[in-house]
């Protein structure tokens, strides 16, 4: 769980980055000469299938919150438990945020985190409570993305139309999501405008202002 004091430090303003990593990873940012864009990151979200290992050695270096939610593959690590907090169907406030996240991918074989369509629309429906209760929601996290943005054409990483549901109604400021690899696809969008929300693909690392302004 996130420390109280590692949360009041993260909370002292709105201003700050994300850094959202999920599915490879980013060498650079254990290196000594970190990207410039990560001097001021107030929270990490982890959207998936990262080693344990690298989560540990990320929030280390950075020392700031780390949520996370579960990827279709991230059952090969066994019981060995995640680093960072758990946001699976919750929301928790970090960082002047209002986080919430959703766990696995579109059910295709039954090994790891998968979910059916239906699953996961049970799911979203389980999180408008905890919204309600907080005014909305300003980041969704989850591992797959909607359907039809950033998606694939393969039953394994077509996104869920459940999450169309959070663009339309909930109107998070982001939408972060990892699962579909930018290596694998030619020219794919890293960010996509769906009316109010940013739908980001987090696939190795981005990093996204707090305040307004440009990813």
């Amino acid at each position: 769980m996130v420390g109280a004091a590692t949360r009041a430090r993260a909370a002292s303003g709105a201003a700050g980055t994300i850094l959202a990593v999920s599915d490879e990873i980013d060498e650079r940012l254990l290196s000594d000469d970190r990207p410039e864009s990560t001097a001021d990151v107030r929270v990490i979200l982890s959207c998936g299938d990262l080693p344990p290992d690298y989560l540990e050695a990320l929030a280390d270096r950075f020392r700031v919150p780390l949520l996370y939610v579960r990827g279709n593959h991230d059952g090969r690590y066994g019981d060995r438990r995640l680093p960072g907090e758990d946001v699976d169907r919750r929301l928790v406030r970090v960082a002047g945020l209002r986080v919430a996240g959703l766990e696995g991918s579109m059910w295709y074989n039954g090994e790891g985190v998968q979910l059916t369509e239906r699953q996961m629309w049970w799911r979203v429906l389980s999180l408008r409570p905890a919204v309600w209760r907080a005014g909305g929601v300003d980041v969704v996290m989850t591992h797959a993305a909607p359907h039809g943005i950033h998606d694939g054409r393969d039953r394994a990483h077509v996104g869920f139309r459940a999450f169309h549901s959070i663009l339309r109604r909930l109107r998070p400021r982001y939408f972060v999501h990892g699962h579909n690899h930018l290596s694998y696809v030619s020219k794919g969008a890293r960010i996509t405008v769906i009316g109010r929300t940013e739908v980001v693909n987090a696939f190795r690392s981005v990093v996204l202002p707090i305040g307004r302004g440009q990813p």
